[in-house]
């Protein structure tokens, strides 16, 4: 089991590492899958005492790790092994500081986990500076966060920028809902269970819906949220890759490269919307002010007190075609938005009627519901005949329920980033994506980006804690479809 000499973060006192990747690094060193000579080191532009930035990280694991985990022996002795390195990413002499601190802790040549938790504008500055000082080799990784890119052309930019200083093999570039335990379970479900893959195509399922609903509003982040709009910040992303682990063809075999090409084959055969199709096919959303249990909660605009004019989209919803054998005529239906009912995500597999009827109430079809979160479970809807004497037969819809948390009750389910960094300390590339996978799901976001802006694509309204506009309602009910209702209780 190969465990990591050295993880280095860059953007180390921002809010992804405080609630994040701080966390994820003491859960694994708790379950003894860091090296014991491991070195943290946290590095930023603010000027920090050693025991001012143990401390932050410490507040950091009391705030976000559950409290049944929090061992004050493990967090002390954790702690022990976490540094903070203070410099200017561009100045590249400062960087020397981290030398004698990686050579201090350890051999360097064995190479450091570099996580870039930064805007991407940074990442070929702190790459170049970094093998310039001899801080990289063959067993380095790279770890980047989204987003990569605006459009496609940045994109290539950036991907070029970063295989102009290390191997494709090296750079991990992460999308978290990829390390959850459900997503990844589709695989599993898809690829090691005989029931469902002779069903999984075009001749039994009727419909796809991937949703994303969040509860919070930008948070903080309006500056960048008003540049990118939701298309951005979750479709070309997060949407696009669960789409993918859904319509994928069998992989040859579970390694990095079969996965990622089977990948690009959807994002290939995704039908573009170009011009007329995103009118008919796309709904751009943006909330208001609402109210939600008795709270108001204020309109996109007054986020933070802005009050700018705005059409930025808080709220996206598609239908796509994926051209090909398998999916012919399908729809993939995705939605995610922010102030909505409530926080969840979920892929609903819609499957077919029955052939032929021989019952007189109407059947609800059979729905393969993977939940993502908040619950990681998987269920299953099927139609039962209600119990009792009566010789009329009553049926209703019942799930046969598979919980992730019930079924395993002695383990603890990992996160996303820790799963995540894990698999980066190993090595394992098969959770991240590549750079053609981005380039490719950009490419097919441009359209309809290029698209609004040609046919002017208007913004509808929706009350902050509802489900989003009703032009997302129609764009089902124009199809004889709706989406799937969000009380959890129903299913």
């Amino acid at each position: 089991m190969e465990k990591a000499r050295n993880i280095v973060i860059f953007g180390g006192n921002g809010d992804l590492a405080m609630r994040k990747l701080l966390p994820a690094l003491y859960h694994l060193y708790a379950e003894d899958l860091l090296q014991e000579k491991s070195c943290i080191v946290g590095i930023a532009r603010k000027v920090m005492t050693q025991d001012e930035y143990r401390h932050f990280t410490k507040q950091a694991l009391q705030d976000f790790v559950e409290k049944d985990f929090y061992d004050e022996v493990k967090v002390r002795t954790f702690l022990e092994h976490v540094v903070y390195v203070q410099l200017d990413a561009y100045d590249k002499n400062a960087y020397e500081a981290l030398n004698i601190v990686l050579n201090e802790k350890g051999d360097v040549n064995k190479g450091s986990v570099f996580y870039f938790a930064t805007p991407p504008e940074l990442f070929q500055i702190i790459g170049g500076h970094l093998n310039d000082m001899q801080l990289t080799n063959a067993v380095s990784r790279i770890v980047v966060e989204k987003p990569i890119g605006t459009d496609l052309q940045s994109s290539i930019t950036i991907n070029e920028q970063l295989a102009a200083l290390f191997p494709e093999n090296n750079i991990y570039r992460i999308d978290h809902y990829l390390g959850k335990t459900s997503v990844q379970n589709l695989l599993a479900l898809r690829f090691a269970n005989r029931l469902f893959e002779p069903l999984w195509s075009q001749d039994n399922i009727d419909s796809v819906q991937i949703t994303c609903a969040e509860l919070v509003g930008v948070e903080g982040r309006w500056d960048y949220y008003d540049n990118a709009g939701a298309l951005r910040d979750m479709v070309q992303n997060h949407l696009l890759q669960l789409l993918c682990l859904v319509a994928m063809e069998p992989p040859a075999q579970f390694d990095v490269k079969s996965i990622r090409d089977e990948k690009i084959k959807v994002l290939r055969s995704l039908r573009p919307l170009v011009d007329m199709d995103v009118l008919t096919n796309t709904v751009r959303g943006q909330y208001r002010s609402g109210v939600v249990n008795d709270t108001v909660l204020p309109a996109y605009t007054s986020e933070a007190g802005q009050g700018k004019k705005s059409d930025t989209e808080t709220f996206v919803a598609m239908r796509a075609y994926v051209d090909n054998w398998r999916w012919a005529g399908v729809p993939f239906y995705l939605r995610t938005g922010k102030r909505l009912t409530r926080r969840y995500s979920e892929i609903v597999i819609q499957f077919k009627p029955v052939s032929h009827a021989i019952f007189s109430q109407p059947l609800t079809a059979n729905r393969l519901v993977i939940r993502l979160q908040p619950n990681q479970e998987i269920k299953l809807i099927l139609m039962n005949k209600e119990p009792g004497l009566s010789s009329d037969t009553k049926l209703e819809p019942v799930p046969l329920n598979l919980s992730l948390l019930e079924s395993f009750r002695t383990q603890r389910s990992p996160g996303a980033y820790e799963r995540l960094l894990y698999d980066a300390i190993k090595g394992d590339g098969r959770l991240f994506m590549s750079r053609y996978e981005v380039e490719e799901a950009w490419r097919w976001i441009d359209n309809v980006l290029q698209g609004w802006e040609k046919m002017q694509m208007p913004v509808s309204y929706y009350h902050a804690g509802g489900m989003g506009p009703m032009q997302s309602d129609q764009l089902l009910s124009e199809d004889g479809r709706q989406w799937l209702n969000p009380n959890f209780d129903e299913i």
